[in-house]
């Protein structure tokens, strides 16, 4: 008797390759590079491993997205950064909707509502950071937990690379083990359990790498400059009704809570009760990590539509470790409907913006350098942190001053230091040149500049508002001796 053919999953890999295939094309044709991609990869490239270890508490990102990027920059010789960049983020990409779509049980039109959500889609899956690697290894790590036995070993491995990817992840496997704690079956907690081990050894090494060690850390934020009350209802409503039902109303981080707001994040919450009272576990699992996001958000970073999606993601890893019957849950499908469509309607204003409109003027800028500016010309930069993107598509390094040094990356904390006229003189006369570049965010006040000529704008309409404007300096070097 032959044995039966197993099924192959046709539409899962379709849709897999066909989501991939989508969001790969929008990278390569029409999305530019800002600075938060650049940033991970000139501190991964222009930084040896130690020193990539020792600078991550200025980030407040522990290290698994900067040694990923690491492993890429033997290719920097031949081929282009953005490429590279691209293409490390695009492995991440696939690998997640790869287990997304052929791995987890949730039905089909649920996989594919929730891959062309906003956060999925468009904002970890186009634009190139480290969030893609927090929901590879979260999927990764639902995998396990929703089979009935599963290797100890293997899961404990994953959550301490989760715990190295961003504070999120962190959350998420707090939350995880949370929920490996009440499947046990044992009355006293097994020391000897694999998983457990590799969680507390993930948050001690995350604990490690990014705790202040100096002064000006990076957790200096904007909620902190809200009074409480007000720190309270922002990340409720951030991490609720713009998540889930994100474009309901307007963006919390830039026009703040309102009423409506708070009453559709109530309403979220109540939902989310629903689909998970019948279980216990997965409802104290939610709990956990939405009581982590929300005070994290209140106590010391509010974040944004980028981090409060992380919400989502999680919420994700739970329906599929309950499981949907799509015949029998009428309610919990419309749910998901419902939540699905303001997603994709959303992902897809972003996309349409993405095209319409570049999403930094900083390609321009820097291609325009580079083909225009003899390598021999300094090109002084004005903001540190705004010329960073034009650095990687210019292939080289600008100058800042006091310093007078080169660099690529920056941090966080620093302040910007504006120069006098007199300053960028000296400097072009030390540099023993006709004349430099000068490059800033912003227009330079004629007052302060009377000499600084403006060469090129690049200030078009774009999504990220990164402008960028080139001037001219003639510098009057000293005769030489004869």
């Amino acid at each position: 008797m032959q044995k039966p053919i197993k099924r192959i999953p046709y539409l899962e890999y379709l849709s897999w390759i066909g989501v991939v295939t989508a969001i790969l094309y929008l990278k390569i044709v029409h999305h530019e590079l800002w600075k938060d991609e650049w940033q991970a990869w000139f501190v991964a490239k222009d930084m040896s491993i130690g020193e990539i270890l020792s600078f991550l508490y200025y980030e407040g990102h522990p290290a698994l997205w900067y040694l990923y990027l690491k492993i890429f920059t033997v290719f920097n010789l031949s081929v282009n950064a953005a490429t590279i960049i691209l293409s490390a983020h695009v492995i991440t990409v696939a690998s997640g909707l790869y287990v997304f779509f052929v791995k987890f049980r949730l039905p089909i039109f649920v996989k594919i509502l929730f891959s062309l959500s906003y956060f999925l889609f468009f904002e970890y899956g186009l634009i190139n950071r480290g969030y893609f690697l927090v929901i590879l290894l979260a999927f990764v790590a639902t995998y396990f937990l929703a089979k009935k036995n599963y290797n100890k070993q293997h899961l404990g491995v994953v959550l301490f690379l989760l715990c190295q990817t961003e504070v999120y992840g962190v959350f998420m496997a707090i939350a995880f083990g949370l929920y490996m704690l009440l499947q046990e079956q044992k009355p006293h907690f097994d020391f000897t359990n694999k998983s457990f081990w590799g969680l507390l050894t993930g948050l001690i090494v995350f604990i490690i790498s990014v705790f202040p060690r100096s002064e000006g850390h990076v957790a200096k934020t904007i909620a902190k400059e809200m009074d409480l009350t007000d720190r309270i209802l922002t990340a409720i409503q951030g991490n609720l009704s713009n998540t889930y039902l994100i474009g309901s109303t307007d963006d919390t981080f830039t026009y703040g809570w309102t009423w409506i707001g708070l009453i559709l994040s109530m309403l979220c919450l109540s939902g989310i009760y629903f689909i998970f009272k019948n279980r216990r576990d997965l409802l104290a699992t939610f709990l956990l990590f939405f009581i982590m996001m929300l005070s994290f958000s209140i106590l010391f970073f509010l974040g944004g539509i980028r981090q409060w999606g992380m919400g989502l993601v999680f919420y994700i890893c739970l329906l599929e470790i309950r499981g949907i019957e799509i015949k029998s849950e009428k309610i919990l499908t419309a749910i998901l409907l419902l939540i699905g469509s303001f997603n994709i309607v959303h992902s897809f204003k972003a996309v349409r913006e993405d095209i319409k409109i570049p999403f930094s003027n900083s390609k321009s800028a820097g291609l325009y350098i580079k083909e225009k500016v003899p390598i021999k010309v300094p090109i002084v930069a004005i903001n540190k942190f705004e010329a960073t993107p034009v650095i990687g598509y210019a292939e080289r390094k600008f100058y800042e001053l006091p310093e007078g040094k080169e660099f690529s990356y920056f941090r966080w904390v620093d302040k910007t230091y504006l120069p006098v006229e007199n300053e960028l003189r000296l400097f072009g006369r030390f540099k023993q040149v006709g004349g430099i570049i000068v490059i800033s965010p912003k227009p330079l006040d004629h007052d302060r500049f009377p000499s600084l000529l403006l060469w090129q704008s690049f200030d078009n309409p774009n999504y990220k508002k990164e402008n960028y404007y080139l001037y001219t300096l003639p510098i009057k070097t000293a005769p030489t001796k004869q």
